[in-house]
């Protein structure tokens, strides 16, 4: 082993010694490893940030139309359930259907650093939902038919073949459709702190993403300035 290799080996070791001496959780450590950046002057490299992607509301009602045809109710309500409450993959997984709350029409959701918030849905997913479960109030929303959760692979294989179906050309995937839910939101006028709280962000700079004027609204803004 290289010199080099073995001097990053043994830096890992101490570091890893720091998180666990400190007990440090993995937001935490993302916090620490950013200050001690900070400290000895580290910049991020320069790169050019660009909007959001998102799907449009005709490529969302495509999308949904050819999963529900095409690949059955079963699957078509994982797809609208992962869009409609922006859930991360890795949580959309571990849905309950104890997390239900049919009376408040909510869905409690435990996002990274297992930190829980109640996510609101709407009436017409509530319903879907209720009929899905047909009584059941135990187990994983949505099981797998081997038994246990769907795995995060299998979901994004999922949402991959819905977007194949509906014959979509951009790259879908879950994660898109947290952006393009966030997106929709932030354009009908959600306040920022309340999507912030809504998506489960730590940080408000995560949210703001969503609420940058795109290209097309400067121009008109400048129209009517200028006009």
């Amino acid at each position: 082993m290289a010199d080099s290799d073995h001097d990053r080996q043994r830096d890992i070791r101490r570091l890893a010694k720091i998180l666990r001496d400190g007990n440090y959780t993995y937001d935490q450590s993302k916090h620490l490893i950013a200050e001690a950046r900070k400290e000895v002057g580290l910049t991020p490299p320069n790169r050019k940030k660009g909007s959001v992607d998102r799907l449009t509301a005709e490529e969302v009602d495509q999308l949904l139309e050819a999963t529900y045809e095409e690949m059955g109710a079963t699957k078509g309500l994982m797809v609208r359930t992962l869009l409609e409450t922006a859930t991360r993959v890795s949580t959309f997984c571990q849905l309950q259907a104890r997390h239900i709350s049919f009376r408040e029409r909510e869905i409690e959701v435990i996002g990274k650093g297992d930190k829980r918030r109640a996510v609101p849905i709407r009436q017409a997913l509530a319903s879907e939902l209720r009929q899905h479960l047909d009584g059941r109030e135990s187990g994983y929303l949505f099981p797998s038919p081997r038994g246990g959760h769907y795995s995060e692979r299998r979901v994004q294989q999922i949402v991959k073949e819905a977007a194949e179906e509906a014959g979509l050309t951009k790259r879908v995937y879950p994660h898109l459709l947290r952006h393009t839910m966030a997106q929709r939101l932030a354009d009908r006028g959600m306040p920022e702190n309340l999507l912030q709280r809504f998506l489960g962000h730590d940080h408000p700079a995560t949210t703001q993403v969503y609420y940058e004027p795109s290209r097309p609204q400067v121009k008109e803004a400048f129209r009517e300035a200028t006009d």
